[in-house]
């Protein structure tokens, strides 16, 4: 049995793959192994991957038909064998001590789960914009800090025991699936550990965020559900969440919207979810965690004036 499983689901990815697998390749801790799962992608993935890594037995290539992100990753997790598992998409990569510093830590503290800071890197810019992993230093638990829930949702920035994620999956068919796990198995791990140091290169590259309308936008509210029901608390208990995802990010993405009238059906129809959910969302929101901007956003979207939205954030 191996220390930690890797696993890297592939679709699409023939420009960064070999990038993300000479990565872990190169890493410090050498008893590893990593399945690469070949997500039915469309182009030379698989074949760039191949010839990366070839000769390195530690890498283990699977074929399935195209399911998506965390259907590849649930394929994944049920063939690992390592002590330990984590996450890491394609078209990302990873710093050189990543495995060894998170594994060392989750067995010294016997956590389920081990989180870690990252960075965004715009490498159309070059600019690298530091991401902390958690809101605790050292160990902590759901028992002790509610508030660990509102940490980083992505499942790439964490090490997970393979023992914990035997009875758990990603939801499939959805946007937002790693904000609807994330939290709950937080929640539900008996440590988590976060070790303070960027280990994780979260590339955004051009066409990873589109300007046209989706519905599945509004996918975040069944995140939100999933939570509060596995949780069993109300919207409150999320506040954060709710603040962060649905407020904040979800109208970040739909001030990017090219259509003009779409973007302000799409203001409309947030809102009216939020209040479908969240009825005192304004009265809720903690206003001295956010800049003066922001404030009047909230209050410009609480009373519908959308025009003055789309102002605010192109002033």
């Amino acid at each position: 049995m191996s220390k930690v499983s890797v696993i890297v689901p592939i679709y699409n990815v023939e420009k960064y793959v070999e990038k993300c697998l000479k990565s872990i390749q190169g890493q410090s801790l050498n008893d590893f192994e990593c399945l690469v799962i070949n997500d039915g992608t469309k182009d030379n993935s698989v074949e760039v991957a191949k010839k990366a890594v070839e000769g390195d037995d530690r890498f283990i290539f699977f074929d399935k038909e195209n399911g998506g992100l965390s259907d590849a990753r649930n394929y994944g997790v049920a063939r690992a064998k390592g002590e330990y598992i984590c996450f890491v998409d394609s078209d990302d990569y990873i710093d050189e001590h990543l495995l060894e510093e998170t594994y060392n830590a989750g067995v010294e503290n016997n956590s389920d789960i081990v989180c870690f800071d990252m960075y965004y890197d715009f490498i159309n810019t070059g600019k690298l914009e530091y991401s902390d992993g958690a809101n605790f230093e050292g160990t902590s638990s759901y028992k002790d800090n509610k508030e660990i829930i509102f940490i980083n949702n992505s499942a790439n920035n964490k090490l997970y025991k393979r023992e914990f994620l035997s009875d758990k999956k990603f939801f499939k068919g959805m946007w937002y699936e790693d904000m609807a796990m994330i939290p709950s198995w937080l929640a539900m791990a008996n440590q988590v550990t976060h070790v303070s140091k960027p280990l994780y290169y979260y590339v955004q590259r051009e066409g990873s965020i589109t300007h046209k309308a989706d519905d599945r936008l509004f996918d975040i509210y069944k995140a939100m559900n999933m939570i509060k029901e596995s949780l069993h608390i109300d919207s409150y208990g999320i506040r954060g969440l709710y603040f962060d995802n649905c407020l904040v990010m979800t109208t970040l993405r739909i001030k990017d919207i090219d259509d003009k009238n779409t973007r302000f059906q799409y203001y409309k129809k947030n809102m009216e979810l939020l209040n479908r959910d969240y009825p005192n969302w304004y009265e809720d929101v903690k206003k001295e965690d956010y800049s003066f901007k922001q404030r009047t956003i909230f209050l410009s979207l609480k009373l519908k004036m959308f025009k003055l939205v789309d102002y605010i954030y192109n002033k």
